[in-house]
């Protein structure tokens, strides 16, 4: 019987992080032979040695990618928004036959210039040929274009798998301008006239979305005794 080894030990093997392994374990990239008890992966170390043989054949071609992922709220990520964000590029990577070294995600405003799952990225171009993202907006509302050509002096490219963001009315856009007003609000006035501001201006959006949403009763109620 072959050596069995431990996940971390085909760690080092391959290179790849251990998070890595994992989906590719669950995906059958890269199958673990079987888990203890305690649920720990173990590998056939014959397998891995074919599979490291195969890569470094392989390797002049294969394109080395980080996955970004983000949601600005906890309330997006509670109702699934960030995972399945990371399954659909999961799956564009796959397809594409790209080698994800890493996923990064978090849950943040894309105004938060200290988020520190990006910051941890940015860190580390000199490891991939890419930037996986969803689209550019998941990324950096404001100063994309600053991101993408300090990237590009890395010779790292950024490719999102959208160009047109697709938003439930607007929300996290709404969300962003709240957090500006907020935030030079505070500076004006202090945090408590900023905390203020963002209560009225929150207060103001529901009104107008409910006086939408009577206006838009009241239409069809017209139309329908026509």
């Amino acid at each position: 019987m072959s050596k069995m080894i431990s996940i971390s030990e085909v760690s080092k093997m391959t290179g790849v992080t251990i998070k890595t392994l994992k989906i590719w374990d669950n995906e059958g990239k890269l199958k673990a032979k079987f888990k203890t008890s305690g649920g720990h992966r173990r590998y056939d170390i014959d397998d891995i040695k074919k599979f490291t043989g195969e890569n470094n054949i392989q390797q002049n071609t294969q394109r080395n990618v980080f996955i970004y992922c983000r949601v600005s709220t906890k309330k997006q990520a509670d109702s699934g928004n960030l995972l399945r964000q990371k399954e659909r590029l999961i799956q564009y990577c796959n397809d594409k036959q790209y080698n994800v070294i890493q996923i990064f995600e978090e849950v943040a405003s894309e105004l938060n210039d200290k988020r520190r799952e990006l910051i941890k990225m940015l860190r580390r171009l000199n490891e991939v040929n890419s930037i996986i993202i969803e689209y550019p907006d998941r990324f950096a509302r404001f100063g994309y274009n600053y991101l993408q050509e300090f990237c590009k002096s890395l010779n790292v490219n950024i490719e999102s798998i959208q160009q047109n963001e697709k938003l439930q009315p607007n929300e996290e856009m709404v969300n962003d301008l709240i957090s500006i007003v907020t935030c030079f609000s505070a500076r004006l006035y202090g945090a408590r006239g900023g905390r203020k501001v963002k209560k009225d201006i929150k207060k103001s959006i529901k009104e107008i979305e409910k006086e939408r949403g009577e206006n838009s009763e009241d239409n069809n109620k017209s139309d329908s005794s026509k």
